[in-house]
């Protein structure tokens, strides 16, 4: 039976999320067995990883399909949801995406006669030198690869379990660190350690009571306004 490259779009949503996985399995077998893919299989043998994740993560999060594709399609795919939902220990692990889809792509336009696949290729060739580096930059990660990112630059092995609990633990006593310091009792204990160094408390003075009249003497006291025992914290950008 000849694959329908098409079966996704004549198909519910419900329907189309079980031919899914099928789906990307017959096409990159397909695409194995092209004039296109055989010269790049013969290059990297584990071919159909990123084609997978493209189609994957294309699908599930914005509904695009293959036929219908467009070029701002695979700039959302690429420029946001892959570096986004994807975790590569170091830029060089995702050089070989770009190259593949558009193996791949070129596949298609010969193939199936894509309308959108030469504005794609034309992109992607745009981006092939990009995209390594929007996969490790942490202002495209999402929570989860956040999480992963922060372990992995904080020295811990984030491949196996026991990395990414003992960063967790460390990243839970930080944060609680943290929040006594911000708390009344750490603000009211920096006052108090400042005080016993001469210094002033940080605490908001009494209004109502009138200060004592000091004696006129030279070499004590200070004139000037002190700085507070607290610190202000950063306003977020």
């Amino acid at each position: 039976m000849a694959f329908d490259l098409y079966q996704l779009d004549s198909a519910e949503y419900e329907e189309a999320e079980e031919l899914l996985d099928e789906y990307i399995e017959q096409v990159i077998h397909l695409f194995a067995e092209s004039p296109e893919g055989q010269p790049y299989g013969e290059e990297q043998p584990d071919l159909g990883g990123w084609i997978g994740s493209f189609l994957s993560y294309g699908y599930r999060y914005e509904g695009f399909t293959l036929p219908h594709m467009t070029r701002a399609n695979v700039d959302l795919v690429m420029d946001e949801i892959l570096p986004r939902k994807i975790t590569v220990m170091a830029a060089s692990e995702a050089e070989d995406a770009v190259p593949e889809l558009m193996a791949f792509w070129s596949f298609l336009q010969r193939e199936y006669a894509l309308e959108n696949a030469g504005d794609i290729l034309t992109y992607l060739t745009s981006i092939k030198h990009k995209f390594p580096q929007w996969m490790v930059d942490p202002a495209r990660a999402g929570m989860a690869k956040g999480f992963m990112m922060g372990g992995m630059q904080a020295g811990f092995d984030m491949t196996t379990q026991e990395g990414i609990t003992e960063f967790q633990m460390a990243y839970n006593s930080r944060l609680l660190a943290e929040q006594a310091d911000s708390s009344f009792m750490g603000q009211l204990g920096g006052a108090l350690n400042q005080l016993l160094s001469g210094g002033t408390t940080g605490l908001p003075a009494n209004r109502k009571s009138k200060a004592k009249k000091q004696p006129n003497t030279k070499g004590f006291g200070g004139g000037g306004d002190a700085e507070t025992g607290s610190k202000k914290k950063k306003k977020k950008r």
